[in-house]
């Protein structure tokens, strides 16, 4: 220690405990505790986020595209135009649909939800609905005509299993010479799916002949969906995409196309902003453990006013005073930031782990399987995330000492020892 800059020496004398055994010594250890709790919750909490947010997009993409293009008008070549976006760079793979909005009746139940009409041959490439088949046959789709696949909880809802039938109603009215009529088909159930998500609720899919011949459409497909390399980059891939495709005059280049982040909007600006809610109070809650270095720092100022006068007496400058609390409250801040990091990074990713521990200890169970979708607690720890968190809590430590380190630097050593007399 006697090697060190002064500054430095005695900031490591006045911050750290087990070298300040006094008042002061035993409140930098209540901040330093303080704030390293705080961290330490503010990273738990951030990969738990994560981890919802990471199984919900999961959950979503099993059975959505990352991306579709729609061919309005009844694109006749769509199958050209399939193999031309397969071919483009960072397009995985891609499969024709027809969807539109139906209410299905059965059993005096009634749901309003999403009918897709897909190519079981080409599906399994955009989409991982074979993996979560819980009953039936999804190949029955290709090898009979008005088949249906249901999410589990649409087909509790509508009281179905496998072999019933159904009755799809198209929400729009024709007018016929016998009167105004809503167009109608029965439908069998050939299997039940469950992806843990809301699509649970509300998507059915049917194969793509049944669905055109349900809708009566001119065109033979709605669209194409599409599977890419990198889900969180596939807005600039279709948008590429289209682009090229467009200059060869294989699409017009106001072709409708969206990505499965504005396809689900609402719902992922919820997550998103969530997200950030939280993380802006928890970062209040660090805030407020940093102030405590306030006054930490400013309880040494008070209590060592007889030393620092001592100290410039001996040719120390107003620059080192200040520099030396500053160091305190830096000490302080980053042992408490360190600590509280490595606390989150050692229990997030086992926080489900932890948790399913105590509920085979305790018999009690935090997520409900039949109210939940989602039975136990996901985290997900991101580096840039504890990177951020800790750079935001050193730098708010730094900071608040400001005043203090100002207000020592001050102090006039003539008055100080006079007044120690």
């Amino acid at each position: 220690m006697a090697n060190l800059h002064f500054s430095r020496a005695l900031a490591a004398r006045y911050s750290l405990p087990y070298l300040n055994r006094g008042l002061t010594g035993f409140l930098s250890f209540v901040s330093l505790a303080g704030l390293a709790l705080a961290v330490f919750t503010l990273v738990l909490v951030i990969s738990v986020m994560n981890g919802f947010e990471r199984e919900l997009q999961g959950r979503m993409l099993a059975l959505l595209p990352h991306a579709t293009v729609e061919l309005p008008g009844g694109h006749q070549q769509w199958s050209g135009v399939q193999q031309d976006l397969a071919n483009q760079p960072g397009v995985v793979a891609s499969a024709p649909y027809i969807e539109g909005q139906v209410l299905l009746t059965a059993n005096g139940n009634l749901a309003s939800v999403a009918l897709v009409g897909v190519d079981i041959g080409q599906e399994a490439g955009v989409s991982s609905l074979p993996t979560h088949m819980l009953a039936g046959d999804l190949n029955r789709l290709a090898e009979a005509r008005y088949q249906i696949v249901l999410g589990r909880y649409l087909a509790m809802q509508l009281g179905l299993s496998i072999g019933d039938k159904l009755n799809i109603i198209l929400p729009r009215v024709q007018i016929t010479p016998m009167g105004p009529v809503t167009r109608q088909r029965q439908f069998t159930v050939a299997g039940v799916f469950e992806v843990g998500a809301e699509l649970d609720q509300t998507l059915a899919l049917t194969d793509l002949s049944s669905a055109n011949k349900l809708f009566a459409g001119a065109a033979a497909v709605d669209g194409l969906r599409l599977a890419v390399d990198n889900q969180y980059a596939a807005a600039n891939i279709t948008e590429l995409a289209i682009a090229t495709l467009s200059a060869k005059g294989l699409l017009s280049a106001d072709t409708p196309w969206s990505d499965w982040r504005e396809k689900n909007a609402t719902l992922y600006r919820a997550v998103v902003m969530e997200k950030i809610m939280i993380f802006v109070l928890l970062m209040a809650v660090v805030a407020v453990a940093s102030f405590n270095v306030i006054s930490i720092v400013l309880l040494t100022v008070t209590d060592k006013k007889t030393d620092i006068a001592v100290l410039r007496t001996m040719g120390a400058s107003a620059q080192q005073i200040m520099q030396l609390f500053m160091l305190q409250g830096a000490l302080i801040g980053t042992a408490g930031t360190v600590v509280g990091a490595l606390l989150g990074i050692a229990v997030a990713p086992n926080i489900g782990a932890m948790l399913l521990f105590v509920e085979k200890q305790t018999g009690w169970q935090l997520f409900d399987p039949s109210v939940y979708f989602i039975p136990y607690l996901p985290s997900l720890l991101r580096w840039q995330d504890v990177l951020l968190v800790v750079v935001a809590g050193i730098s708010i430590s730094l900071l608040v000492t400001l005043f203090p380190a100002m207000r020592a630097a001050k102090i006039n050593p003539v008055v100080a020892l006079s007044s120690a007399h």
